[in-house]
């Protein structure tokens, strides 16, 4: 929620860059629609609530959410102590991965400034 809030500053940006955003969440289609519509982003969601996708990318941190975390509407579909780090993706047109985000600690996220770096370093 925090990246998307920070993209949502610099949306028109991004699109005029021509990206496509997309989110990978564990959580389930309903929350990730709330959130869409909360945010008013025009974003795709693609829920992956048995965390598979997410194993694949490596994003897992084992038991690394905080007690704080464990509450409210995520804690009641999602027991697990488990966190995935925010990491950000950028793919061409090819699918591609050009770019990785991947922060140390999950209070972490990509700065929206630098994806916009990023997407002008690639279309260069």
């Amino acid at each position: 929620m925090t990246e998307l809030g920070e993209l949502r500053k610099h949306w028109d940006e991004i699109l005029a860059r021509g990206a496509v955003v997309a989110a990978i969440s564990v959580d389930p289609p309903a929350i990730s629609e709330k959130l869409r519509q909360r945010l008013d982003l025009d974003i795709a969601f693609v829920s992956d609530e048995s965390e598979t996708l997410h194993d694949v990318l490596n994003v897992r941190d084992v038991g690394g959410r905080p007690p704080d975390l464990i509450a409210g509407e995520v804690a009641a579909v999602r027991d697990s102590r488990d966190i995935f780090m925010a990491t950000t993706y950028l793919l061409d047109e090819r699918g591609t991965i050009r770019w990785i985000y991947r922060p140390e600690s999950y209070r972490v996220r990509a700065p929206a400034v630098e994806l916009l770096r990023q997407l002008d370093r690639l279309s260069v």
